[in-house]
């Protein structure tokens, strides 16, 4: 029995106290387990790579010496198309004269083409101008080849440039200012009368020269002197012309007339001599020409002499040859540039301007009636301009009053007769 309740008594717990609630069981906590494994971050994008780079062009062969000079030698060609209108409105006094019919007319539609180019130091050009109506007809065509001397050896220097220009094809004779001037540039509806004795355009070639430094200009030609449009010399003779131009301010400007250009003082003599066929016998014509130019602060003017002596001589009978005879004309001009702008544009100005011009075709010869195209007058015009593109873009309008100075027929009748009138006339030029 002893073994039974020493292991009885040992195996016991202690009660709790009385009136104790009984403690609960204590449960051992849950093995959680080994840790989770870290989550590794993704790999980062890798960035775009630029595309690669396309191979280099082979290089270009090496060019040989005539190649690099024919290359430093080119230069781009720029053409100009321009030209200019002139319509007109035309009153004049009724006379058994002809020609004296009202109404509207194109007096110039001219076509103007200029090209250019350089060679090295040459300037190189062509310049064309054609009147389109009423019908076709050809007035300049001709090609210029120019080199300009800059004084100081290239160096900037105020001092004037020289400059030597070779023109060959139909152009302007180089005599007389007033047969010069562009029909678009003047200060009148019409040039002055004295430029119908002078000779106008013909075949040739024309050499001007303009030294360094000096305000000289010297224009030499020769032509063929049968007029225009002539494809060949008729007589085998030469029209031979020279012009020099003194010019101690504004050497440069552009032919023009009114006061756009600034200060001028140009002084012009010209001289011409031809050999035409007349009969069995030769017209020797010679041209004797002065003319000075010039403009100051709004206020231009000219005053031009032309002398055209004709004579006649050959072999064969005395009775074939003509009777030589002296044609003359002056013409005296001012204009002044109102200093007022006009609207609509900025640079819109108004000018007055007068000329007193005289002309004389035949001192020889009396005219056979009136209204004779060799009948001499005396000529008094005024003129009111609205210039709203200077020259490119005017409004004239011209009153004349003529008086005739040979003003009675061979035999002995009146030939004096009413022929005044007034003109209108719109430029539009465009280049």
């Amino acid at each position: 029995m002893l073994p039974v309740l020493v292991g009885g008594v040992a195996g016991a717990q202690p009660s709790d106290p009385a009136g104790a609630p009984a403690s609960p069981p204590v449960t051992p906590p849950a093995d959680p387990g080994p840790a989770p494994s870290p989550v590794p971050a993704p790999d980062p994008v890798p960035a775009a790579m630029p595309p690669a780079p396309p191979e280099p062009p082979p290089a270009p062969p090496e060019r040989t010496e005539t190649e690099k000079e024919l290359l430093a030698s080119y230069e781009p060609t720029s053409v100009q198309i321009g030209g200019y209108l002139q319509p007109q409105f035309r009153l004049r006094q009724d006379s058994p004269a002809q020609f004296d019919q009202d109404g509207f007319k194109f007096a110039r539609a001219r076509l103007i083409l200029h090209g250019q180019t350089r060679a090295g130091n040459l300037e190189l050009s062509a310049t064309v101008e054609a009147e389109m109506q009423p019908q076709f007809a050809m007035l300049d065509a001709y090609a210029t080849v120019s080199r300009t001397f800059v004084p100081g050896g290239g160096r900037k220097s105020k001092d004037l440039p020289g400059k030597l220009s070779l023109d060959g094809g139909q152009m302007r004779v180089p005599i007389s200012r007033q047969n010069m001037l562009s029909d678009s540039r003047l200060s009148f509806v019409d040039k002055a009368q004295l430029a119908t004795i002078a000779p106008d355009r013909d075949l040739g070639a024309r050499l001007t020269f303009a030294p360094p430094k000096t305000p000289a200009r010297l224009i030499l030609g020769v032509f063929d002197g049968d007029g225009k449009n002539q494809v060949e010399n008729i007589n085998q003779s030469f029209l031979w012309a020279a012009r020099l131009e003194l010019s101690p301010i504004g050497r440069d400007l552009p032919l023009a007339e009114s006061a756009f250009g600034g200060k001028l003082l140009t002084l012009g003599l010209s001289y011409g001599h031809n050999k035409l066929t007349a009969g069995t016998g030769h017209e020797v014509v010679s041209y004797l020409g002065a003319d000075v130019a010039g403009a100051w602060k709004g206020l231009s003017g000219s005053f031009e002499y032309l002398m055209v002596k004709h004579e006649f001589d050959g072999p064969g009978d005395p009775a074939m040859l003509m009777q030589g005879y002296q044609a003359n004309g002056w013409a005296a001009q001012l204009a002044y540039l109102l200093p007022v702008k006009l609207a609509p544009l900025k640079q819109a100005r108004l000018e007055v301007a007068a000329r007193l011009e005289e002309i004389d075709r035949n001192d020889t010869i009396p005219i056979p009636q009136l209204g004779d195209p060799n009948q001499s007058v005396r000529e008094l015009t005024g003129v009111l301009t609205y210039y709203l593109r200077m020259h490119n873009l005017k409004l004239q309008l011209a009153v004349s009053h003529f008086t005739e100075i040979e003003d009675r027929t061979v035999i002995g009748g009146d030939a004096a007769y009413k022929n005044d009138q007034l003109l209108v006339q719109a430029t539009y030029r465009l280049e």
